[in-house]
């Protein structure tokens, strides 16, 4: 019998209707068409497990159509060029392409990792997919805008990671994925995410000893608190901060 480890990036597959699991893009079918459209949007699933991940095990499964859209789970993409790393984070709705070069340069010696925080499961977008899915151009045309989107999300990223103030870039990077991802409540906003020092080391482009260090003085200022399992934002969102504007 093989060991759990040995089936790192070798994800199990099952069908399930791409609108029906994700509700934001049926949304963006007229209501007259989504019973029609919602069989037709019928896609393979890969499950991906928690860790290490090379996508281009399975990329040539999506070549053709729009890609992998994410289902459920959260990843980190790492891009780095010697001891230097840039990251972003990855979650539902968000659309990959691994079959095109992700990160690396033939002039320059970058290199693209992938590590799965939170199982992954990805519906698999092929050639066949979007052809059935040409009959509700809107799918397509929403598709687009996430890319779009995600693009926008990299570069406010960029503009954060560049901060000088290492405890002001994290409390800029933690509301900036508080809106994405966080909950209101009485005592502050949540995030549920496994953000690790590690990975908010990489996503603010620092040292993960400062990391440590700035968070600590975050939590004595009462910005944040770590509980069970979530970060906890306090106050206000930082009244100056990168704008995204539009493309």
């Amino acid at each position: 019998m093989e060991s759990a480890g040995s089936f790192l990036g070798r994800p199990t597959a099952e069908i399930a209707s791409v609108l029906e699991q994700d509700v934001d893009l049926a949304e963006a079918v007229a209501p007259a068409q989504r019973e029609k459209a919602a069989p037709l949007s019928r896609a393979r699933v890969l499950r991906v497990p928690r860790g290490e991940w090379d996508p281009s095990e399975r990329a040539e499964e999506a070549r053709g159509g729009h890609g992998f859209l994410v289902l459920s789970g959260l990843l980190v993409r790492r891009v780095g060029i010697t001891d230097h790393v840039g990251a972003e984070l990855l979650g539902p709705g968000d659309l990959l392409r691994p079959l095109e070069h992700d990160g690396e340069q033939v002039t320059l010696p970058f290199a693209a990792t992938w590590r799965v925080l939170e199982a992954l499961r990805l519906a698999v977008l092929d050639r066949r997919w979007s052809a059935r899915m040409c009959a509700f151009p809107e799918v397509g045309i929403e598709l687009t805008a996430r890319a779009m989107l995600r693009s926008r999300r990299l570069a406010v990223t960029l503009v954060i990671a560049a901060h000088p103030r290492l405890d002001e870039r994290l409390d800029l990077l933690l509301w900036e994925l508080a809106d994405r991802y966080g909950t209101v409540r009485r005592d502050g906003v949540h995030l549920p995410l496994p953000l690790t020092h590690d990975v908010l080391a990489e996503l603010a482009a620092a040292r993960r000893p400062s990391v440590s260090t700035a968070l600590g003085r975050l939590s004595r200022a009462g910005r944040l608190e770590r509980r069970s399992g979530a970060w906890v934002l306090h106050g206000e969102p930082p009244s100056e901060g990168p704008v995204a504007s539009g493309v």
